[in-house]
């Protein structure tokens, strides 16, 4: 038998244990990861994802919504950003270079004492991968239909470190958007350097994917399927991998604590500065695949 009480973990039989947590006091969240490459979101318009969001923490047991920190001095490279809503700054016209090293700094005065706190980061832009192509390898010949989805890519010199987004261009929902749904490849699986690589992904492909908990993704015959491959930096890599592990944990009974994932600022602020390059290929299944059904019309 467990009991708590005022702030103390009772285990029965046993002396009062003291638990201290330093993240009673409230902090900044700052998350920002720079890329070379524009995107199309859900509205079918081109957007850039370099942009600085600021939050706050909120307490474990409490029941506020996030705050957006607005107010805030945020530079990249010294260049002062523009806050284009709350909580979130926008560098102008910008698209990272690859191989390029940046620093992002934070001004926020966060306990009100009149002076604001620093808060920094850099990141390492990692060279761009090319991905060439995507193909589909059929693992039956019989009944529904089952392949696996291997990447055609030139590989990078030094430290590589995946991940990989799979969409399908005839379904408005993304596959990929979620970090449950983001796939990462250990830097290494690639043991040589520079050289055109061949990676058998962990995705099956399907007439009935599953999609969420409690719904599935269908694939039809004819359809198209995209792959965005990118080239993470290592602190976003990290960052990225500790995440999914948090967020899909359910939590057992004898399971170890939940903790804060990585940071890679200064000043004692939580988040992430990271960065990735990144190149996607396409191909459609062919419209008279077996095992898959048509598409219905709409």
């Amino acid at each position: 038998m467990t009991t708590i009480v005022s702030g103390k973990v009772i285990i029965a039989c046993t002396e009062p244990i003291n638990l201290y947590n330093e993240g009673m006091e409230p902090k900044l969240v700052i998350t920002c990861v720079l890329t070379d490459t524009l995107i199309e979101d859900n509205f079918h318009r081109v957007v850039s994802e370099n942009y600085v969001v600021i939050q706050k923490t909120t307490p474990f047991f409490g029941n506020q919504f996030v705050e957006q920190v607005s107010g805030a001095e945020v530079r990249l490279d010294g260049e002062l950003l523009t806050m284009t809503g709350p909580g979130s700054y926008s560098p102008e016209d910008f698209l990272a270079i690859p191989g390029k090293t940046y620093t992002l700094e934070v001004r926020y005065d966060l306990n009100g004492d009149g002076v604001d706190e620093i808060f920094t980061a850099t990141t390492t832009v990692p060279p761009k991968c090319h991905l060439d192509s995507i193909v589909l390898h059929p693992l039956t010949s019989r009944g529904d239909y089952l392949a696996g989805l291997a990447l055609y890519f030139q590989g990078a010199s030094g430290e590589n470190y995946y991940g990989a987004k799979l969409n399908n261009k005839n379904d408005s929902r993304l596959f990929s958007t979620r970090i449950l749904r983001y796939s990462l490849f250990p830097f290494d699986v690639f043991s040589k350097e520079g050289e055109y690589q061949r990676l058998m992904t962990n995705w099956m492909i399907q007439k009935e994917m599953s999609y969420d908990n409690a719904s599935k993704y269908y694939v039809y015959a004819g359809d198209t399927l995209s792959v965005t491959l990118e080239s993470l930096s290592k602190e976003y890599y990290r960052f990225v991998d500790v995440a999914k592990t948090e967020l899909s944990q359910n939590n057992p009974i004898f399971s170890g604590p939940r903790s804060n994932v990585p940071t890679n600022f200064t000043g004692g602020a939580l988040g992430i500065f990271g960065s990735y390059t990144a190149s996607s290929a396409s191909l459609q299944i062919p419209p008279d695949t077996q095992g898959l059904p048509k598409r219905p019309e709409e």
